[in-house]
């Protein structure tokens, strides 16, 4: 990939007395798909990206199709809220914990025998931090409800414990053709932070994966799922949960990935940003300003926090000249 193929996504702004500078740049690539193919192209739309848990939606629809065949409980039985959270990257907030702990039930799994590592809430000023003392925990990894309803999913064809994340078994064997029927194919499989097989798709590939999201009966379950709970999908200032609320669909990954889908009057859409930096922030605003330029969403469905000094605002974080239009 040469430089070229790099578009800049969003600047980073601080003001030097009456001046206001462009002190940091995010830079990455950006795709948007319609029906009849790609829309919008900034940077390479075909880079290859580990595209990290943007692939979840399609993970929980193998799990659900799976216990459609094998249970071991029928999949009518489980809540929009924990199929919702099963798609998650949460933040560890009690909602997320709740919603968890209810999943894990059904097959009968401890927090302690979940596949993911241990975790910490995140520590931000949104939501408080772990009580003094308190050890790290699978059940607050942010991919514990994914790995909650592998537990189940596996139950139902004898798996159990690592066994669930083996790239070449019978439960990750189902989720990677999911990925493959919705997204094309895989270009290579690596170890996602949680323990799980980690696909890396062309950039294209989950646009138009995730334009399937909303253009396919398939994955409706999912979908409809994490549209009524948007901020299990999330949380409490995530840019995804912002927009699930906006019926959009959208979906965040490490490293700066975001994938998010949409339907209008000329049909369905999918849109899928990679940050090369691996930076969210830029990914994010990216994103929104092409959701918000096209009319998808109001310009003010999400902002990232301010750049500050000391008490006071002095800089923004916006989207790049010649993204959008």
């Amino acid at each position: 990939m040469t430089p070229s193929a790099v578009a800049v996504l969003a600047e980073v702004t601080r003001h030097d007395g009456a001046t206001e500078r462009v002190e940091s740049r995010h830079r990455g690539h950006l795709v948007v798909v319609g029906e009849g193919g790609q829309e919008l192209v900034r940077g390479d739309g075909d880079a290859d990206v580990f595209v990290r848990s943007t692939a979840k939606p399609f993970q929980a629809t193998a799990c659900l199709e799976l216990l459609d065949e094998h249970g071991p409980v029928p999949v009518d039985e489980l809540t929009t809220a924990e199929v919702a959270v099963s798609w998650a990257s949460h933040r560890g907030e009690q909602r997320h914990l709740d919603a968890v702990r209810r999943l894990l039930a059904r097959s009968g799994t401890a927090p302690e025998g979940l596949t993911c590592p241990p975790a910490l809430p995140e520590a931000d000023k949104a939501w408080p931090p772990a009580s003094p003392g308190e050890p790290p925990s699978r059940l607050r990894y942010n991919c514990s409800g994914k790995h909650a309803l592998f537990a189940l999913a596996g139950r139902g064809l004898g798996l159990r414990g690592r066994a669930l994340l083996d790239a070449d078994g019978p439960l990750q064997q189902r989720v990677l053709a999911a990925i493959t029927d919705a997204c094309g194919p895989v270009q290579g499989v690596g170890v996602d932070g949680c323990g799980a097989p980690a696909v890396v798709l062309p950039l294209s590939g989950l646009a138009d994966g995730f334009r399937r999201l909303v253009a396919e009966d398939r994955w409706e379950r999912v979908v409809s799922a994490g549209l009524e709970h948007p901020g299990l999908v999330g949380g409490e200032g995530r840019v995804e949960s912002a927009l699930l609320a906006a019926g959009v669909v959208a979906k965040v990954g490490a490293e700066g990935v975001y994938g998010a889908a949409w339907r209008d009057d000329d049909g369905t859409h999918g849109i899928a940003v990679k940050s090369e930096d691996g930076e969210t922030r830029g990914a994010a605003v990216a994103l929104v300003a092409v959701l918000a330029d096209r009319g998808v969403v109001p310009a003010d469905v999400w902002a990232p926090p301010p750049i500050t000094g000391g008490d006071d605002v002095v800089g923004v974080v916006r989207v790049a000249p010649g993204v959008i239009g």
